[in-house]
């Protein structure tokens, strides 16, 4: 089930006072409006702590209410919401932009129980009727030039970069294995471990090839908008890449055909894709599923490619990403040399 969507609240709405009523504060109304289903768990802050708390994810959007909110409306008869988005998901931006919008409305519906009446839509210059509230959106990240394909692009940039790499790197060491030539490369006083090194260096060039051809494809001919460094963006798949590669020669261990090659697919691919963030949010997921979704370098590769192109971060931002790849990548070599040589002893 999705969680609910943080929303931060900056509610400064002193209100308006009427005879008949007393003090209607409508920045309240549209609060309590907001906060009576589940789509948003509501955060309040204050205008200092707006940038910081769609930064770090506390909040995913901030609705700011000035202190003239419901005077302001009484005058013009029109209101313009002040919606901060953190932007670098475009589905979720618009959700809640259509959300905030329809308890904006639903508020002033409730003005007629009030006793103010729900006033009418002023004209526009062209004669045609105007909504008496509008969102006015700023992004912190990304823009409204931004759509779900910009979303989903970076993540299925690594999916695809892993999954050729994988097939790549597995096949073309089975068949080393198969034809007797790591055979007679152990026999050399090469140690088994430099013998997996080599491998991993040579496949490794293709694999580069393979990613390069997939990056450019998706930013070029796709026309996806990103906003960090092409050339950060290529480092991260390329870490990604040196992931492929050992984890496809650790697996090629224990396959004898390249029929057993596909059936690691199912076993190893496909479910970094359905927990690594491709299809849903990790922080939604069932609680038991997601320390195995941190166990995946998938979930890595694509929150450092989303970080890159939708939030425009540096080195500096990603390189713990970057250090976990690697990580993974020694893994998944030291297994590699240490299966080799039980098989061949």
């Amino acid at each position: 089930e999705p969680a609910a969507i943080p929303l931060g609240v900056v509610n400064e709405d002193e209100g308006l006072t009427n005879p008949l009523t007393g003090t209607l504060v409508m920045g309240q109304r549209i609060v309590d409006e907001l906060a009576s289903g589940d789509t948003f768990e509501l955060v309040p802050l204050t205008r200092d702590e707006i940038d910081a708390a769609l930064r770090d994810g506390a909040a995913q959007a901030v609705l700011v209410l000035p202190g003239e909110f419901s005077a302001e409306f009484h005058r013009n008869r029109q209101t313009v919401l002040d919606l901060r988005l953190e932007g670098s998901n475009p589905t979720r931006s618009m959700a809640i932009t259509a959300r905030v919008t329809e308890a904006a409305m639903k508020a002033l519906a409730g003005l007629v129980t009030a006793g103010l009446g729900l006033p009418e839509a002023a004209p526009a210059a062209d004669g045609e009727a105007r909504l008496p509230v509008t969102v006015q959106a700023t992004y912190l990240f990304a823009g409204e030039e931004f759509d779900t394909m910009d979303f989903v692009a970076p993540v299925y940039i690594a999916f695809l970069a892993l999954f050729f790499v994988f097939l790549l790197a597995c096949v073309a060491f089975l068949r080393e294995r198969s034809q007797g030539t790591m055979e007679r490369l152990l026999a050399t006083p090469a140690t088994r471990l430099e013998v997996v090194l080599g491998y991993m260096l040579g496949l490794g060039l293709f694999a580069l090839i393979q990613v390069a051809v997939i990056v450019f494809f998706t930013v070029w001919l796709l026309k996806i908008h990103y906003l960090g460094s092409l050339a950060l963006l290529f480092v991260i798949v390329a870490f990604l890449a040196i992931v492929g590669v050992s984890m496809g020669i650790l697996a090629s261990v224990f396959a004898r055909t390249e029929f057993q090659v596909i059936q690691f697919i199912p076993l190893l691919i496909i479910p970094q894709a359905l927990l690594s963030g491709l299809f849903w949010p990790v922080e939604e997921m069932p609680g038991y599923l997601q320390p195995l979704a941190y166990m995946m370098p998938l979930t890595y590769a694509n929150r450092a490619l989303r970080d890159v192109m939708l939030k425009g971060w540096g080195l500096v931002e990603i390189w713990p990403n970057l250090l976990i790849l690697l990580g993974f990548a020694a893994l998944f070599i030291a297994g590699g040399a240490l299966m080799t040589r039980r098989e061949v002893a």
